[in-house]
């Protein structure tokens, strides 16, 4: 069994919530083609662009293949510092906490790395436990009001 860090250590899977959202999106994205007045080579590109897109945003959340940048882990081993963990066992450097949207339901989390622009994760309800999911709602509450 892998030892973990001291801190907060969260394994990140994969959202049913977002692949439905996802495919979701794209069926209706179809759907309003057909209904445009253009020619049926026209439509036939545009649909084939929507998915090749699908296909890509499936993979990249890690349904059809493993994909080595998706995230799997969030660690927080010291108050200030974050990282990433990604599937191909990389990590990011260490990240600021910039800001973060928090509800019932899903986390939106912008971090500041120290030479890059902005990186941000999402972390919906059904991708990590119950207990888990509430401990990362009060960290980040707390990180903001301790500032």
């Amino acid at each position: 069994m892998k030892t973990q860090e001291k801190g907060f250590y969260l394994p990140l899977g994969r959202s049913r919530y977002l692949l439905s959202y996802s495919l979701l999106a794209h069926m209706l994205a179809v759907i309003s083609i057909f209904l445009i007045n253009i020619s049926s080579v026209v439509k036939i590109l545009f649909i084939s662009g929507i998915f090749i897109n699908q296909f890509f945003h499936i993979s990249r959340l890690g349904y059809l293949r493993e994909y080595k940048k998706r995230p799997v882990t969030l660690i927080n081993a010291m108050n200030e510092y974050w990282q990433i963990g990604y599937a191909d066992s990389s990590k990011t450097s260490d990240l600021l906490l910039e800001s973060a949207w928090v509800n019932r339901f899903a986390v939106i989390i912008h971090f500041k790395p120290f030479n890059k622009k902005r990186l941000s994760i999402l972390i919906l309800k059904d991708s990590v436990e119950q207990e888990q999911f509430r401990q990362l709602c009060v960290r980040l509450r707390l990180a903001f009001f301790q500032q």
